[in-house]
């Protein structure tokens, strides 16, 4: 797309090109394909986890904080579909909005399932009155509770004094890249609460690296944050190196990548044992789990 633009002092117009990736753009049609498989899974794996709801997978797998995370999971994937075209006012606040929110959800719920991995395994003994007191007064629900209302408070602040706003990238004197103004300094609390629970989720799961080997949760969500992790410092680098139409595409897969990586590595297995090992989803399969892992470490 062209627009007639002028430069001070000429008086003639000289047409820039306005660069952006369509709807209609090969590139962009694959990453909806991959938002759309990606919530059709999620939909497939909740399904799955409601009819196996009482089984020991799913409750290890964190029971009805699974429906939790894959709802939220769910809701991040639609900020995608706002990278691409020509950003709009409405298309900066939902490019941000739905993944800043609901992504911390997930970490916070993560955190939460790391912490009681870890310390079911290694501290309850230590301390039973920790954990009586934990589980008395929802621990896990009110820690989720105040990450999101901390978050909700932090991205209201935003919104209200720097609102994400279309701007326009002069990548020379002939191309314009359209783009969204997402002031860092504003944003800087939500930022900063999303890496303090990657932090938190990161140290809690590396904590149970050795804990029974077919006994994985604390490993799955270190692999998954480990792919987080990986996925965003490339984006980072390729953000300074480049500039050019193509770094909202790239951040629309640094986010699908996000999203799938707990997906594949955490629910996935899971349901790879429901459907194909059901014989490892019984009480008495892991109760052994636990038995042989305390005999080990009474040793």
């Amino acid at each position: 797309m062209k627009v007639p633009t002028f430069e001070k002092g000429s008086t003639s117009c000289k047409p820039r090109v306005v660069e952006y990736i369509p709807f209609k753009d090969s590139l962009a049609t694959w990453i909806i394909v991959g938002v759309f498989i990606f919530i059709g899974l999620t939909l497939a794996v909740s399904v799955l986890f409601a009819i196996n709801y009482t089984t020991p997978v799913v409750k290890s797998a964190g029971g009805p904080m699974c429906f939790l995370i894959l709802f939220c999971l769910t809701l991040c994937s639609l900020s995608i579909f706002f990278y691409f075209d020509k950003p709009t006012v409405a298309f900066c606040v939902l490019r941000y909005l739905p993944f800043l929110l609901f992504y911390t959800v997930c970490l916070a719920c993560f955190v939460v399932r790391s912490f009681q991995i870890v310390y079911i395994f290694k501290a309850a003994a230590m301390f039973p009155m920790f954990y009586s007191l934990w589980i008395k007064y929802h621990g896990q629900w009110v820690s989720i509770t105040v990450a999101f209302v901390a978050q909700a408070i932090f991205l209201l602040i935003l919104y209200s004094c720097a609102p994400p706003r279309p701007y326009n990238i002069m990548l020379n004197p002939d191309k314009i890249l359209p783009s969204c103004d997402l002031d860092l300094t504003a944003a800087s609390a939500s930022l900063i609460l999303l890496c303090l629970l990657c932090s938190l989720c990161f140290i809690f799961s590396y904590m149970g690296k050795d804990l029974p080997k077919n006994y994985n949760e604390a490993k799955a969500i270190t692999f998954c944050l480990l792919v987080l992790i990986l996925t965003w410092i490339a984006f980072a680098t390729v953000h300074i190196l480049y500039r050019g139409k193509y770094i909202q595409f790239l951040n629309a897969l640094a986010i699908l990548t996000s999203l799938y990586s707990f997906l594949l590595w955490y629910f996935l297995p899971k349901c790879y044992i429901i459907i194909f090992q059901p014989h490892k989803n019984t009480q008495q399969f892991f109760q052994g789990l636990i038995q042989s892992y305390t005999n080990t470490t009474n040793e």
